[in-house]
């Protein structure tokens, strides 16, 4: 049995047409996600936010956008900034120590139900092309007194 290739994300004029077929058609769920090559979870919360992408759609007519506005995504800001300091000192960062810092910035944000995991890592590490490689020889050595800032 052949599979069809699904999209990954819609981009939000995409988005704005699968709002515009689910009101003219009034189609299920399955089937504008079948129409769309894309998951029925997607479609259930484009449908659920459609003010939402509507509003989006006038505030900013990019075709190309795609946006994903999670509960993580202030965290990911955060935990880069810090990543990008501490590369840029030539401090050696790994995963354990950006989970620690994760879950730190959640508490500060106020997300107790955040919980930095091991699939969490590796998410982040994929979404921003992260590897956790040994940095050596003494043009990247560092000041021990960096690293305990």
């Amino acid at each position: 049995m052949l599979k069809w290739h699904q999209k990954e994300r819609l981009n939000l004029k995409e988005k704005i047409d699968v709002l515009e077929v689910a009101e003219k058609e009034k189609l299920s769920v399955r089937s504008l996600a079948k129409r769309s090559h894309v998951g029925k979870t997607q479609i259930s919360e484009l449908l659920k936010d459609k003010e939402g992408i509507r509003k989006m759609w006038v505030l900013n007519s990019n075709e190309n956008l795609k946006f994903r506005k999670t509960e993580t995504s202030e965290i990911d800001e955060v935990l880069m900034k810090c990543f990008r300091s501490a590369r840029a000192k030539n401090i050696p960062v790994g995963g354990v120590l950006v989970q620690e810092k994760a879950r730190e910035v959640g508490e500060s944000l106020g997300l107790e139900t955040f919980k930095p995991s091991n699939g969490w890592l590796e998410k982040f590490r994929t979404r921003h092309n992260i590897s956790f490689k040994q940095i050596c020889g003494k043009k990247k050595s560092v000041n021990p007194n960096e690293v305990s800032d």
